[in-house]
């Protein structure tokens, strides 16, 4: 639940899904498996020491640091979101070359220049966000180029199949101008918890109280309260909305089942919109819808080239780290 309430909302929603998607391109977590040539990794008493290994990679008071030393270590770092990364590019590079596509330097410019629109409007917001998240990514610039080579040639493969339609564009506007409804959110991870909480607040305890006791959510620091939700927001799950619109001001819900998880809802307020008409934004609420549609199809297109390569992992810290990676995903 923490990915519902860590969001930006109101104009910024569809955007910031496509900054997002930039740096899920470098290796979702949640594509599908490769699959891994039988055999898995190969003996490391089969290891040969390469002439790169036996490189001097660093001096440490003189005494030299060799990338043998190095490689497992980074490897297991970051080894295998590079080797995704490197598939994608590989398995990209043949279907673009397959679909006649070139993608020019100015394709990769313009995917700069949308990463850092979808960052913040403000210039130099959006550089100073854009050196934060880079850091926390690992992306120097030329992880970052291929990055947005990758990027302009998933937007290309799926221009054609970009639907604006007008559902998309009203209900965009409905998230963006129209009526929300802000409440109070506890998370916890049973229904005997869930029931605890219900009974403690209904018996007289603060919600936000509770909440801070008992929520996993990331609102739990707030006492559970939320930011402003549209009925139409897909960032929320269609139940707990469902939920949300039958409450009344003040009023608690019935333990809700998410996933693996049980919430508890109350509706704090019901705000009007903010009376901005649908034809002065109509142009771009449609650019967003056409974004965020591209990015939706750039993500699925990005997992149905991932999902179709055969990998041999030879390194036996790469095959951990890869083996570890798929874990991960799998949980």
């Amino acid at each position: 639940m923490q990915g519902y309430t860590c969001r930006l909302f109101l104009e910024t929603t569809l955007l910031a899904s496509i900054a997002n998607g930039l740096f899920a391109c470098a290796g979702p977590a949640d594509s599908s498996p490769i699959a891994v040539s039988p055999g898995g990794a190969v003996s490391n008493d089969l290891m040969v020491t390469t002439f790169i290994d036996a490189r001097p990679a660093a001096l440490v008071n003189g005494k030299v640091v060799q990338w043998s030393e190095l490689r497992p270590l980074l490897s297991e770092a970051r080894g295998a979101t590079i080797l995704r990364e490197v598939i994608l590019d590989r398995m990209l590079t043949d279907e673009l070359g397959r679909a006649g596509t070139t993608i020019r330097p100015d394709d990769v410019d313009r995917e700069r220049e949308l990463f850092y629109a979808t960052l913040n409007p403000d210039p130099d917001v959006a550089l100073r966000l854009a050196r934060e998240l880079r850091a926390r990514q690992g992306l120097g610039p030329r992880r970052l180029h291929r990055l947005l080579q990758r990027n302009a040639g998933l937007r290309a493969l799926v221009a054609d199949d970009v639907v604006v339609s007008e559902e998309a564009v009203l209900r965009t506007y409905r998230i963006l101008h129209g009526p929300t409804r802000r409440a109070r959110l506890i998370v916890v991870p049973t229904l005997a918890a869930a029931q605890e909480a219900f009974h403690r607040i209904t018996g007289g305890d603060f919600f936000g109280d509770v909440a801070v006791e008992v929520s996993t959510d990331a609102s739990a620091a707030r006492g559970g309260l939320l930011s402003p939700i549209s009925r139409d927001d897909p960032t929320y799950p269609e139940v707990m909305r469902d939920a949300l619109s039958a409450l009344e001001p003040g009023e608690l819900s019935s333990p809700i089942f998410l996933s693996r998880q049980y919430a508890l809802l109350m509706l704090v307020e019901v705000r009007d919109g903010d009376g901005t008409e649908l034809a002065d934004e109509r142009s771009r609420i449609e650019q967003q819808v056409r974004l965020s549609q591209e990015r939706l199809l750039m993500d699925m297109e990005a997992r149905r080239l991932l999902s179709q390569a055969s990998v041999t992992i030879i390194d036996a810290a790469l095959k951990d780290a890869w083996d570890a990676m798929a874990r991960q995903a799998n949980r």
